[in-house]
Parts: C-alpha cells; structure tokens; sequence
C-alpha cells in the first residue's frame, strides 16, 4: 500500500472525494458539541501537493466553527507501522524525498494520550508532537541502512508554541526494536 500522500498525488479526485467531501458530510450531517479533525502539518507546508491542498480545504470547513479543534500531526511512528520513510528505511528500498528532509517524528501512543487528556482544553488549530526534528539520512546512517534518496526537500516538522514531553530522537529506540 502506498503512502497516503503518493496515493493523493495519484488519485486526485478520490483524495478530495475522501478527504473535503467526506469531512463536509461528517460537519453537515452529525450532531456534535465540538469536532475534532485529525489533519496533518502537510496542510501548511506541502500546499504545492495535492495531498497537502486538500488538508488544507478539510480545515478550512472544519475553522467555521469557532468550537471545533483541529490537530496537525506530523510524521508518526509506533506499534503497527507498516509504510512510510522509517520502513523503507529499515528495508534499505527507495525514499522518494531528499535525505536532507527534516522530519519531527512522533510516537503514536503519545499522541493518543496527548489528545485523550487535552481534548477539551483547545479549540481552532493547533500542531502536537515532537518540536525538535531529525534529518533522514541521518536516521539512514544510523541504522545502517542502504536506501537512497529522490526527491526534494519535505520538511514535516511540528509549529507550535507550547512545549511537549516528546523528542524525535525517541524513534531511534523504535527502530532498535525493529532492527532485532
């Protein structure tokens, strides 16, 4: 299975039928006291992509209410990752973005934990995860990985003004675990 944001650049009209149509229908047709869109930090940073734009247009219905919340995440890892630039990685294959790509990478569980004890305290939008970021090929390097690189620069890294209890550098024990 693809990355989401390959699938996107490849599927344009499905990637806005799933993502701004079907979030129209979930805001216009359910009753809620406060919604909560899961987003992605693409909705600021890869508005040049399909994928990135049509983050973007989902927020944007989401922002009509002033009540409702929505969360940038920026690149994940965690039990259960099967794609994405950690994997290719652990498997030497092809990263199609540039090595020196800097990315805030952040743990699953604490994010779910973040949202399940922060859930009413934030409205509007807001960036959670790791502030600091680490740079792919350096990640390569350390895991001693043989893939190579294509592609231009994707910073994935999290804008926020508050500080959190999470370091990218966390994924290194991560991937140790993969490794073994």
């Amino acid at each position: 299975m693809p990355s989401k944001r390959f699938w996107a650049k490849n599927n344009p009209d499905l990637d806005y039928k799933e993502t701004v149509e079907k979030t129209k229908f979930f805001i216009e047709n359910f009753d809620y006291q406060k919604f909560i869109h899961l987003s992605s930090v693409s909705a600021r940073c890869q508005l040049h992509t399909v994928y990135g734009q049509n983050k973007k247009k989902s927020e944007e219905i989401v922002k009509q209410n002033s009540k409702n919340l929505i969360l940038r995440l920026g690149p994940m890892y965690g039990e259960g990752l099967e794609k994405g630039v950690l994997i290719d990685m652990l498997n030497s294959k092809t990263v199609y973005v540039s090595g020196s790509s800097k990315y805030s990478f952040t743990n699953i569980k604490w994010i779910c934990e973040w949202i399940l004890k922060n859930l009413d305290n934030f409205v509007g939008k807001k960036e959670i995860g790791s502030k600091d970021f680490i740079v792919l090929s350096q990640i390569a390097n350390n895991i001693n990985s043989r893939s190579r690189f294509e592609g231009e620069i994707d910073d994935q890294i999290i804008l926020d003004d508050d500080k959190y209890n999470t370091k990218s550098q966390d994924v290194y024990a991560f991937l140790k675990r993969l490794i073994k």
